[in-house]
């Protein structure tokens, strides 16, 4: 288990014991549990292996004998204490927008519904909105998210997923047997969300490898056991296939296991066009028995007369035939990019200061930072107004002033209002060095209303970027409508830059969205949406997702340099 996952089960708690009733006090302290888990940059397993968990805020004795359960068990009593007392469906209830734990805790109580199915069958005889607190709308929405979540069923959004594999196979490599380790599947692609998680080893002695990976304490059921293939179902209901080959073979199976499908097919049929075969055991002549290529990836793409072709753009497009003819992109790359231009500090939803997030961005080799707090609109993150905002731009200046190894630059994340108008002083607007302009609200406006509004903000000359240009959340909700092509193109006119959001519940926008921004003449911007020193961290999904896009670095406002961006921003805002 990683750290969100710990936070994860902790706010669970927090909401079943509230549907059940629960004190109030106790029900704070878990949530104020999970954000301080959510916060830390080292490892919780760590600290639970060194016995400091009391060392943290907000974690006493019975939260930590809770946490130290689930480090051994992948779950803890309460947990399941309250899931058999109440009902496994209302976690599922919980993944409904607009429905918190007071609303869950109405509709269990008054009509004993805890599922997805009893839920939409009460919402179309219209019993919801018969209740205290409801309404039409209420039901309509309700509705709604119950289609979204049918369409989604089964899938994990791409961050949670790395997350657990990532977790799962750093506990296997440590295993003297494992001589080479790698999550395969549509997780290596960066898809957006997942079925379900393949794992693929490299060993010479498979049998302790899986007798390692069935004994995970993430384990709950072991579905399938064999020679060379276990399939187990987690504790939090994620199937997980684990694959064992031999050293020699394993760059062709990583590539097979890795996908896609419609990658494999085009493959093949190039593959029969020179008189070869390609499987998960390498690259062979008509009629040869030994493989031409095998051990690793590129020997296969080499041996097929093919450029390297990475794992984000194997979707069976046009991949092959431009890996052919040298004419794959050359993708952005981590080392790319030299600054981050969204995050939040305390002034606002924020877990650290402005100098935590400049010494974090320094250690991570960054040139530039753009401070971004909320503005007022967004009264749940304690947005700026405009005083607020003008004493956070002296102090930016300040830190900045002090610090040699980092341009820190002041910025906001501006809210755009219903009418497009900016939620903000403009002459202080105009002060910033960055500013993102952000749909927090009102997403139920037409497509056209939508497109109003956003070309409005885009046009006022104040802004820099526009922040999660869908407003979708993962696995959470979809993202409002409007025509994007009169945006995008309206954005590329203006100079303002359109951002893929790191953010581990955004992805927005989406690689098939940021291409097409591309395509328009858009700049892109990638941005972490940190609201902690460790969320500077997903900015790494922000860039998986500009990799399946085909973006390079040329592409990226943030592979700048930071004089080089200045410059830029000062051009387009004058």
């Amino acid at each position: 288990m990683d750290n969100r996952d710990y936070a994860r089960v902790l706010k669970e708690i927090a909401a079943l014991m509230q549907i059940k009733g629960g004190n109030q006090f106790r029900i704070r302290a878990f949530e104020n549990a999970a954000r301080t888990i959510e916060t830390q940059t080292e490892s919780l397993e760590a600290i639970i292996d060194r016995g400091e968990l009391t060392d943290l805020s907000g974690i006493g004795k019975g939260i930590a004998r809770e946490l130290q359960q689930m480090r051994q068990q992948g779950s803890c009593d309460l947990h399941r204490e309250l899931l058999a007392e109440l009902d496994p469906g209302l976690l599922t209830l919980m993944k409904i927008q607009g429905l918190g734990p007071k609303r869950i805790k109405a509709i269990y109580d008054e009509l004993g519904i805890a599922d997805p199915e009893s839920l939409r069958q009460a919402a179309e005889t219209h019993q919801i909105q018969q209740l205290s607190g409801f309404g039409k709308k209420t039901e309509e929405k309700i509705v709604s998210e119950l289609d979204r979540l049918a369409r989604n069923q089964g899938r994990i959004p791409l961050p949670r997923a790395q997350s657990i594999a990532g977790s799962l196979r750093d506990q296997l490599r440590e295993l003297d047997s494992v001589d080479s380790i790698e999550i395969a599947g549509s997780l290596r692609r960066g898809r957006e969300t997942i079925g379900d998680i393949d794992l693929l080893v490299a060993t010479e002695d498979s049998e302790p490898v899986h007798q390692a990976f069935r004994s995970l304490v993430e384990v709950e059921e072991v579905l399938l056991s064999g020679d060379t293939k276990t399939s187990v179902r987690l504790h939090n209901g994620i199937q997980v296939d684990l694959r064992t080959v031999e050293p020699e073979i394993f760059g062709s199976a990583l590539h097979y296991f890795t996908g896609s499908k419609e990658h494999h097919v085009a493959l093949r049929t190039r593959a029969k066009r020179q008189g070869l075969k390609i499987s998960e055991y390498g690259v062979f002549g008509e009629d040869e028995s030994t493989p031409l290529a095998s051990r690793s990836e590129q020997q296969l793409f080499d041996c097929l007369g093919l450029d390297y072709i990475p794992p984000e753009l194997r979707e069976g497009t046009d991949e092959i035939e431009r890996a052919a003819n040298a004419r794959l992109p050359r993708l952005v790359e981590p080392g790319d990019i030299r600054g981050d231009l969204h995050m939040h500090t305390t002034e606002t939803d924020g877990r650290a200061t402005i100098e935590e997030m400049a010494h974090t961005a320094i250690e991570r080799g960054y040139e530039f930072i753009a401070i971004t707090d909320h503005s007022q609109a967004v009264r749940v993150a304690n947005g700026m107004n405009a005083q607020r905002l003008g004493e956070q731009i002296k102090a930016i200046r300040r830190i900045d002033d002090a610090c040699d190894e980092l341009q820190i630059l002041a910025g906001i994340e501006v809210d755009i209002l219903k009418d497009g108008s900016l939620d903000m002083d403009h002459q202080l607007l105009a002060e910033c060095d960055w500013v993102v302009a952000s749909v927090h609200s009102h997403f139920g406006l037409s497509a056209e209303a939508m497109t109003e509004r956003l070309v409005r903000a885009i046009e006022s000359g104040l802004v820099c970027a526009l922040g999660h240009p869908t407003g979708r959340i993962l696995g959470g909700r979809d993202g409002y409508s409007y025509d994007f092509q009169t945006v995008f193109d309206c954005a590329a006119k203006h100079d303002v830059a359109l951002e893929i959001n790191g953010s581990t519940g955004r992805l927005d926008l989406n690689a098939e969205l940021a291409a097409y921004a591309h395509q328009r003449g858009a700049r892109l911007v990638i941005g972490s949406d940190a609201h902690s020193c460790r969320g500077l961290d997903d900015i790494h999904f922000g860039i998986q997702q500009a990799r399946r896009a085909g973006l390079e670095a040329e592409s990226i406002l943030n592979c700048l340099s930071a004089d080089r961006l200045l410059k830029t921003l000062k051009e387009t805002r004058t």
